[in-house]
């Protein structure tokens, strides 16, 4: 009864948690600035860019697929955004038109791998390849500046002492936990990536709601774009070049598996703040930026394995369980 009842009342801190407090302990010693209230504010914008990238393809690797185009999408909306903001066109109906990029690449894509069943890989590759394209032709390959008030407010201005894009990325991941956690279209995420036959046969719309993951990837990768162009005043054809990778990385050590129906927005959150805290120490301690890639490709090839390693020692515990009761 007792080993019950702790059973029941304990509670499961994810072990890449203590990772980013190592992180944090390691860097505050290392580096006396590392705490200031001006890295801290950074690391938390990065990781707000981050994350809105990294909730769309939460979604897509929910249902065991991958989006390679979330980056593209980011630098397109970004330039598409800026150039019509310097032709005068209003702020709000340039938001709409750079959020509809996003919403049209990604209904390419789910209609491709959904609808028509193409691979995934080639797909979101192909249309990551034209969003770059179109990215560098629409700006004839220039950094466009923004100078625009409710940009700037969007990107540098602050509701109670805390930065607006803080809000914003707050709100969206509310939303989208919630969405996952209390709506049909999360359980049909989930069952679709649990098993895909057992999902179909028990009436859940596979096409149309693998469709929709990539509609959403598309939509989020685009608040993205604007995010950072609001953050950093200027539009960059190739602003958003290393966030589908970046991406997938904080979606797969967050504790969502490539398998599909297995972890979360939360467990995202986790893996964007890790990765945005080991790149912030690793600057403040003079790492070049080749360097950089290679200690952070290792760490996550390290947490990969060893969340793979604790799922596996979990699964023989709750074996030895059944076995022990049984007997």
């Amino acid at each position: 009864m007792i080993n019950s009842m702790r059973k029941k009342y304990s509670i499961h801190i994810p072990g890449i948690f203590w990772g980013i407090v190592g992180l944090f302990i390691f860097f505050a010693i290392k580096e006396k600035n590392f705490l200031t209230a001006y890295n801290l504010i950074l690391i938390a914008r990065n990781v707000c860019i981050l994350m809105v990238a990294s909730v769309g393809m939460t979604l897509v690797i929910l249902v065991s697929q991958i989006d390679l185009s979330i980056g593209s999408v980011m630098s397109f909306s970004a330039t598409v955004l800026g150039i019509m903001l310097g032709r005068g066109v209003p702020v709000v109906v340039c938001i709409f038109i750079a959020l509809s990029v996003g919403i049209v690449i990604g209904s390419i894509n789910g209609f491709m791998i959904a609808v028509l069943k193409y691979d995934y890989w080639i797909t979101t590759f192909a249309t990551m390849s034209i969003g770059a394209g179109l990215a560098l032709v629409v700006s004839s390959g220039n950094t466009i500046p923004i100078r625009d008030s409710f940009m700037e407010w969007i990107g540098n201005g602050q509701i109670l002492g805390v930065y607006t894009m803080i809000w914003i990325t707050l709100i969206l991941v509310a939303l989208m936990v919630f969405i996952l956690k209390k709506t049909t279209f999360g359980y049909n995420i989930y069952s679709i990536g649990g098993s895909e036959n057992v999902a179909r046969v028990s009436g859940i719309f596979v096409v149309k709601n693998r469709f929709m993951a990539y509609v959403i990837s598309g939509l989020f990768a685009s608040i993205a774009g604007i995010l950072i162009s609001g953050m950093t005043t200027s539009a960059s054809p190739i602003v958003g070049s290393e966030y589908s990778f970046n991406a997938i990385a904080a979606v797969i050590i967050g504790g969502t598996s490539f398998d599909g129906g297995k972890g979360g927005i939360v467990g995202t959150l986790l893996g964007t703040l890790l990765l945005r805290v080991l790149a912030s120490g690793l600057s403040m301690m003079g790492v070049s930026s080749v360097v950089q890639k290679v200690i952070i490709g290792v760490v996550i090839v390290i947490l990969i394995v060893a969340e793979r390693f604790a799922e596996k020692q979990q699964k023989n515990v709750g074996l030895r369980r059944v076995y022990a009761d049984d007997k």
